[in-house]
Formats: structure tokens, sequence, C-alpha cells
């Protein structure tokens, strides 16, 4: 299915929304091109995909993820403490990171 060819102003307006600067020639180039993709989504939409399963990955591969668990440290919290910069409460001491 044929697309008609992308306005410059549709140009103009993608290119803001991405921020990008297009010269003229650019415009026209661009114009052209993404028409021919739109064009090539427009004939991907007439596939029949009725019989087709839904497929989430086509590797085989699987997340590997670890138990979490309480692993043994060898510095106990009063050492942890004693390094720090600073501590307050029992607790060490960090600079804010929010404004107030």
């Amino acid at each position: 299915m044929a697309v008609d060819k992308l306005p410059k102003a549709q140009v103009e307006w993608v290119a803001k929304l991405a921020y990008i600067e297009l010269s003229e020639s650019e415009k026209i180039k661009y114009a052209g091109e993404l028409s021919a993709i739109l064009g090539y989504v427009s004939e991907l939409q007439t596939v029949d995909t009725g019989k087709v399963g839904e497929v989430m990955q086509i590797t085989g591969l699987k997340n590997v993820v670890e138990a979490d668990e309480i692993g043994k440290c060898g510095i106990v919290r009063n050492e942890f403490l004693k390094r720090a910069p600073q501590n307050e409460k029992g607790y060490i001491k960090v600079k804010s990171v929010f404004q107030r």
C-alpha cells in the first residue's frame, strides 16, 4: 500500500519533537525516507497473522536470578560506623540528596 509523501510541516514537527535541526535539503530527504518507512509499516499491517501465536522471545534464554540471602561479612556494624566519615544515632550520615 503506497503512502503519500509526508508534508514538510510534518517532518519539521517530528524534528522539533526530537530536538533536531534540519536543513531544507534534509527536510526533503527525510520526508521521502519517512514516507517509505510508513509505507512499509502499512504494508505489514495487511499481513494475516491470525494463525501466528504470541512470541515473547525466540532465543530460549532465561533470566538467571540469585536468591537474596544475607552473607557473612568480616566487618561488624560498629566497625563500619567507626570507618564512616560521619555517623549519627547508630547510622552512617550522608549528605542530603533532596533540596529543602
